[in-house]
């Protein structure tokens, strides 16, 4: 029998004092990629909790009615699944539906405890378990439905917690270093930043390791008419012309040794020298930057004072792997982009699509869908539609069969083989206030390879240890 969620705001703050709470996220349906209709489940805070998982009568949002979390989903049982808490941790178990309930792409034969990340499949639905500390969590329950940042909205705790910390910052003139993989949206949160400013110049965005090495500084700072051969008239360069706006140093990381000096004191004085001018012109600029470089390494040849004067706060991006629970807002955003009115897809395209490591991020499911859609004629999306997603399962396959026998890959793949610098860690460990749990997620990384890299730099551990729950 399942047992009712707590239904009183003075119930759930009582409730909240545990380390952290288990959110199951409803994220999309295959059947109607369309929907954005994503939306956070109340969180079970006592041991007893729970609620039962089944198909609504009609087409309509999915939502919490009584005991029962209702989906349009006609591949979903009149009570398909139920959702326990036991022992402090919330059990999922099959209640003898015709089509099953997955876990991690495994069918569920008895109760099974979810863990942080854990994909949940019922029927034609998409879920995600993520474990959430108590802020966060109080902050998921007041918006269910999502925050808004940038174009879309977001569920995933790192990056609603990312985006209020550049909420409170976006008025000052501190200068905002982030850090993410390729692809994971980092001007986006730059963006977000400049609109929440309330500055009148433009946003002007700059491709540090676009622009060929003898042309960076006459980009960036601009040149006088006949500074050098070609010099046929004066160019302002990207910083002043950001006059009054935000100056966004995309892939600051790839910038060349020559230009970061002459960056850093544009920087410190809130000047630029043009190429061939005499003295310098005063700017008013916010300096936000970006990288996928670990700018805090000796072996990046990044320049330490320019890396100080651009890490006012330095702000970390999940990975999409470790934010599928925002997929739905994602898709449903980049088809209306396109112009799709209605897609659906299979669930195995569904499976490789939104379950793999998705190594290109935000940019690869863009790409990805936007060949689909081309492709996919009146019917759902497949995986013959997932021209880049089967070359490189392809090639995947050709490496693997190349490797010596009894090679294998690390737990959590070969990117957390390249260890972060401590400043890093330890920059991770102070946004999550010391949970080693939260600053894993924030790196991206599972909490036992967080804590082989502190053992390794000789990081104290945390008294509290690794968050669970």
């Amino acid at each position: 029998m399942a047992h009712s969620l707590a239904t009183t705001d003075n119930e759930f703050e009582s409730a909240t004092r545990a380390a952290t709470l288990g959110v199951l996220v409803f994220v999309l349906r295959y059947e109607d990629l369309c929907a954005a209709d994503s939306v956070a489940l109340r969180p079970l805070t006592h041991d007893g909790a729970g609620f039962e998982i089944g198909r609504a009568s009609e087409v309509r949002p999915p939502a919490m009615e009584g005991k029962t979390f209702l989906l349009p989903d006609r591949f979903v049982s009149r009570v398909h699944a139920r959702v326990v808490r036991r022992d402090g941790k919330a059990f999922l178990e099959d209640a003898g539906s015709k089509l099953g309930t997955f876990v991690r792409g495994e069918r569920i034969q008895g109760p099974v405890p979810l863990a942080d990340g854990d994909v949940v499949e019922m029927g034609q639905s998409l879920f995600v378990y993520r474990l959430i500390d108590e802020p966060t969590a109080v902050r998921m329950i007041t918006r269910p439905a999502g925050f808004t940042f940038g174009p879309t909205r977001t569920l995933c705790p790192e990056l609603m917690s990312l985006a209020i910390d550049l909420d409170r910052l976006a008025r000052s003139d501190q200068p905002i270093l982030l850090l993410a993989e390729t692809g994971a949206g980092k001007e986006v949160a730059a963006r977000y930043v400049h609109d929440k400013s309330g500055r009148a110049g433009p946003f002007v965005a700059v491709d540090c390791g676009a622009i060929p090495e003898h042309l960076v500084e006459g980009e960036l700072f601009g040149h006088r008419r006949g500074a050098f051969s070609g010099a046929h008239e004066e160019r302002k360069g990207r910083i002043r012309s950001a006059e009054g706006g935000t100056v966004f140093l995309d892939e600051i990381g790839n910038l060349p040794g020559t230009a970061q000096a002459s960056l850093l004191r544009a920087i410190q004085e809130n000047e630029v020298t043009p190429v061939g001018a005499d003295r310098g012109q005063k700017v008013d600029v916010r300096w936000v930057a970006a990288t996928n470089v670990d700018v805090f390494s000796e072996k990046s040849g990044f320049r330490a004072d320019l890396r100080e004067r651009l890490a006012g706060y330095v702000g970390m991006l999940p990975p999409l792997r470790k934010r599928r629970e925002d997929l739905g807002f994602l898709v449903a955003h980049l088809l209306a982009r396109r112009g799709v009115e209605r897609a659906s897809i299979t669930r195995a395209a569904a499976r490789a699509l939104f379950l793999g490591d998705l190594p290109g991020n935000v940019r690869e499911i863009e790409r990805t869908l936007g060949s689909a859609c081309l492709l996919m004629g009146d019917g759902p999306i497949d995986l013959q539609h997932l021209s880049a997603l089967r070359a490189r399962a392809a090639s995947e396959k050709e490496e693997r069969a190349s490797e010596p026998p009894g090679v294998e890959a690390a737990d959590d793949g070969r990117r957390n083989k390249i260890r972060p610098s401590r400043e890093m860690i330890e920059a991770a460990l102070f946004r999550a206030r010391g949970s080693q749990g939260e600053a894993a997620r924030l790196l991206g990384v599972h909490d036992r390879q967080l804590t082989r890299w502190m053992d390794a730099y000789g990081i104290p551990r945390s008294r509290k240890g690794l968050s669970g729950g």
